[in-house]
């Protein structure tokens, strides 16, 4: 590779990573040129953000690179969902590139060629580019790399090389001008030394207002409650909300879609009987790692497979065989035993609840197992009286197991016995068993995996879409219910979701958040892709943001005041006990005359701990970490009531290990402070952004 395209491709991925802060937030290549794309006019745009559009053609190019890197890390092709996620990915590194841009560009934020002319040459370039002219022993070649500068074939890579870094000069000035507000203090540092380090004990006395008060000795007046409303309003505010009704069109496989898989592996099984090579027919068609390199013991297979896998001869191939995963052709390459033994068992399991007749259950079980000696088929048993609902559709099939795996007391029945056993009954913390052992074997077997998923054909998903916009047609002509209950379909809906969060039911999914809220009351959706499908919405609820009326709140703010009502009848019992303690009483002690109090010792705790019958409770966290040994605090008011604690130990504040700790402990803090500072920068960009979203134009 020559030197230059070697140095230009290491800064590329040196500014790739710079700054730990963009890292987080910006996906994409900082290297596509976003001033060009201005207003250029078209009808193919996937977005607008601030008047720079997104084309098509550039959002699916890096669509097709995000998805290349999701192949080559997991193996494995992207399915609908992770599309729709990788999606998101590229739209929200796109967003979030743009707007930084933009603000480089209002900040003014520039660099000058003397500054380009400094990095580059002056005593200490960068250490990219620097790497490239070291010697074997990591000594600066600078005359070579003074030639290299100055030889003429290098002049358009120094011209890339130049623009990579006046790119990142920018984002430096620009992570400058963010972090300068970012200051860590000694009280900080010390701060968190002591939440990390620091362990305390106190003697506390509780007066908990429900009770010393009952409800029926306080009075709450509609006047109270409106006072107390308007006072508290802030706690009441709400974002915008939206509530949709939708019905569901799954993208599942049909069962054409399945039996055309299975003809294509019964293909290439019989390809293999004519002497193609298993591995190589593996290696091509698979969807999922061959698996040809490492052994599988009983267990880390699926059922379907582990029967058939365990019952085959070494260079026998198998199946097709279909679960969960799909359809898998297999060969067994190889067999050796291992040191592990494994046993398959079935059971019958009689009642566990508790209280149960034990004597009349253990008949039962005698009888039971009397019957299957006399011949009676164990599987029909199963089917019929054990109440295992997850093993007695399969006749109490347990499957096989190794040590560890079963409760104690029935894995040391199943490996006692011989193949064909049937033993118990066994009592464990489930109830009764009767047990027969179907099989024991330590092998462990190498097996080459041709796999292929059952996924819905472009027949199957084109079908449902065209379900889905037959219903939304109808929807919007007929009325929403009325078509899904002419259609037989479900009609469900979801509970409030504020923009931007998790939908109930649905997900995390850009599309309906943008429908939702860019449309009216009972305005209905093209079909839009989830998770699983696609379907059609209806907004069936708005709520705009602002204060909730008293009306949807009285109950909490009736709580409220009903509490604060309390604690003011309880503050004189308070300070009347306070009055009769002094810095040498026994705390606990001295409130075992007054009856109603919690008085205990709350163990020991760290800052960060929640003290033992207290909970995390802050107010009472920062008191104890505000005392000395010894000192007893004025009354407070804790989330359960009013408290006073004395201090009864806590270790000392330890300098030399904190004057070790302070420089890692302070760029800790600071890393903090910067990484919200910079979330927060960010999200007020994006509040501010003008962004408009058209991927639904182009993807289903």
């Amino acid at each position: 590779m020559p030197l230059m395209t070697q140095i230009r491709n290491n800064l590329a991925r040196a500014f790739a990573v710079f700054a730990v802060f963009f890292i987080a937030y910006i996906v994409l290549d900082w290297g596509m040129d976003i001033s060009d794309r201005r207003l250029r006019g078209g009808s193919d745009n996937v977005g607008i953000i601030n008047g720079t559009e997104i084309t098509y053609r550039e959002f699916s190019e890096l669509l097709r690179q995000q998805s290349e890197a999701y192949r080559r890390q997991s193996g494995a092709e992207p399915d609908e969902e992770t599309d729709r996620q990788l999606r998101t990915q590229v739209w929200n590194g796109l967003v979030q590139q743009i707007l930084i841009e933009d603000e480089l560009e209002r900040l003014g934020i520039t660099v000058t060629d003397d500054e380009i002319r400094e990095i580059l040459l002056g005593p200490n370039p960068p250490e990219m580019i620097a790497n490239q002219f070291r010697d074997s022993l990591g000594v600066f070649n600078r005359a070579a790399y003074d030639r290299a500068v100055a030889d003429p074939q290098n002049r358009q890579a120094w011209i890339q090389v130049e623009n990579d870094v006046r790119r990142q000069r920018r984002l430096e000035k620009l992570q400058s001008m963010l972090f300068a507000a970012a200051r860590v203090t000694e009280g900080e540092i010390r701060q968190r030394y002591a939440d990390q380090t620091a362990t305390m004990e106190a003697d506390y006395v509780l007066f908990d207002p429900n009770r010393f008060v009952p409800d029926s000795l306080v009075v709450v007046s509609d006047a109270d409650l409106q006072k107390h409303y308007n006072a508290r309003q802030e706690e009441f505010k709400i974002d915008a909300a939206r509530k949709l009704k939708y019905v569901h069109f799954s993208l599942s496989p049909s069962s054409e879609d399945s039996a055309a898989v299975l003809a294509e592996m019964n293909r290439l099984l019989e390809q293999a009987k004519e002497g193609m090579d298993f591995l190589e027919l593996a290696k091509t068609y698979s969807e999922l790692p061959v698996g040809d390199t490492v052994f599988v013991k009983h267990g880390e297979l699926s059922r379907q497979k582990e029967d058939i896998v365990f019952s085959a001869k070494k260079g026998q191939i198998v199946g097709p065989v279909g679960d969960l995963s799909g359809y898998h052709l297999m060969k067994i390459l190889d067999e050796r035993r291992g040191s592990a033994e494994f046993v398959r068992a079935s059971h019958i399991l009689l009642s566990s609840l508790l209280g149960s007749d034990s004597l009349s259950i253990i008949q039962k079980a005698k009888g039971l197992i009397k019957q299957i000696r006399s011949g009676e088929n164990f599987e029909k048993l199963a089917r019929e009286n054990s109440e295992d609902y997850g093993s007695r559709d399969s006749g109490g099939d347990l499957g096989w197991n190794g040590r560890g795996a079963w409760v104690k007391p029935f894995e040391q029945a199943a490996f006692g016995a011989k193949v064909g056993d049937v033993v118990g009954p066994i009592r464990s913390q489930f109830g009764w068993h009767i047990i027969k052992v179907t099989g024991r074997d330590n092998r462990e077997l190498r097996v080459a995996t041709l796999t292929m998923k059952v996924k819905a054909s472009s027949q199957s998903v084109e079908a449902s879409y065209q379900r889905a916009q037959d219903f939304g047609y109808l929807a919007r002509d007929e009325g929403f219910e009325k078509s899904a209950e002419f259609s037989s379909y479900q009609v469900r809906e979801t509970p409030e979701f504020t923009k931007g969060g998790f939908i109930p039911g649905i997900g995390i999914n850009d599309a309906v958040v943008n429908f939702a809220f860019s449309n009216k009351l009972d305005a209905i959706s093209e079909p839009i892709s989830v998770t699983g499908g696609v379907s059609v919405f209806k907004v069936s609820g708005i709520r705009e943001e602002g204060v909730r009326p008293l009306e949807e709140v009285e109950t909490i703010v009736r709580s409220q005041v009903l509490r604060q009502k309390k604690m003011q009848k309880v503050k004189g019992e308070v300070d009347a006990f306070c009055q009769t303690l002094s810095p040498s009483t026994d705390l606990l002690t001295a409130a075992e005359s007054i009856p109603g109090v919690t008085a205990q010792k709350s163990g020991s705790f760290k800052p960060t701990d929640a003290p033992q019958g207290v909970g995390r409770d802050y107010v009472f966290i920062g008191t104890a970490v505000s005392l000395n040994v010894g000192e007893l605090s004025k009354p407070f008011e804790g989330t359960r009531g009013y408290y006073v604690l004395k201090l009864t130990s806590k270790t000392p504040f330890d300098s030399t290990q904190y004057a070790g700790q302070r420089a890692s402990l302070q760029e800790q803090v600071l890393q903090e402070k910067r990484n919200r500072l910079f979330s927060d920068w960010l999200a007020a960009l994006r509040d501010r952004a003008d962004i408009e979203d058209f991927r639904d134009r182009f993807y289903r």
